[in-house]
């Protein structure tokens, strides 16, 4: 993979391509006046990530460009703020202070509802398998520029964390959060959305297990949730109280931890 800037690029630019290359154990490759194909070329690599004063963008010939937007948490918030409620914190029984595990970050909009619902004296951490997801999302959390206080605020306070959820849950203590979050419905739910549509592409395809499950029920003080279609079973196949919402498209389910213990 290649990692340049955009043309003209200010030093604040270059010092954010800089930083990010270092995250892949990278050099920045300078651009000049060359087009993506002609650095291709000339450096033999199909992957290009260009980094401009927008953020950072992966172009891949033949694939849909990623790049991080925070999604659907953008609107989630300002309704919030306005005094509504969100299924999802409401499922989750979120509380200011509450420390949340999402275990399938994906893209992270639902991270960062979480973190604006904790506060301040809460912590998110969003859990990638994928490094190149985990690197460019968190990338994005530490970049974004919003005209939301918000949501920039929220988006700052998540920790990003790469690895296997299974394998990051076993390190775990028990009744180390509050709540754990699945959302392994996470590749159908991008696919709406065409400003983020090619991280399905680089997007970790496995099916929750049950080891997970069982392993995210002895971290948690409070809750395990799930998050999946409206047509989707899962929550039979782990037991799990589906949690209904009229005219919702997804169907959340949770597994109460008896007694907090």
């Amino acid at each position: 993979m290649l990692i340049t800037t955009g043309l003209d690029p200010c030093m604040e630019t270059l010092d954010h391509a800089t930083n990010l290359a270092k995250r892949f154990g990278l050099k920045v490759t300078l651009r000049g006046d060359l087009s993506l194909n002609e650095l291709r070329r000339r450096h033999g690599e199909e992957e290009v990530l260009v980094v401009s004063a927008l953020g950072a963008r992966l172009e891949v010939p033949g694939k849909k460009p990623f790049f991080f937007h925070p999604n659907t948490s953008a609107f989630r918030i300002k309704r919030l703020m306005r005094g509504d409620t969100d299924t999802m914190l409401v499922a989750c029984q979120i509380q200011p202070g509450d420390h949340v595990l999402d275990a399938t970050m994906g893209l992270g909009a639902d991270s960062i509802v979480f973190a604006h619902a904790t506060g301040v004296d809460g912590h998110v951490v969003g859990v990638e398998s994928e490094p190149i997801l985990a690197i460019l999302v968190e990338d994005g959390f530490r970049h974004w520029s919003s005209d939301d206080p918000a949501l920039e605020a929220a988006m700052r306070r998540v920790e990003v964390r790469c690895g296997n959820h299974l394998e990051v849950l076993k390190g775990l203590p028990n009744r180390s959060f509050d709540v754990v979050y699945f959302d392994p419905m996470f590749e159908m739910t991008v696919q709406s959305s065409n400003g983020i549509a090619g991280v399905r592409e680089y997007a970790n395809p496995e099916a929750l297990q049950e080891e997970a499950v069982t392993e995210a029920l002895r971290v948690a003080k409070k809750r395990v949730v799930l998050k999946e279609g409206k047509t989707g079973r899962m929550y039979e196949r782990f037991g799990f109280t589906p949690f209904r919402s009229r005219g919702q498209q997804v169907v959340y389910s949770y597994k109460e931890i008896s007694g907090g213990e």
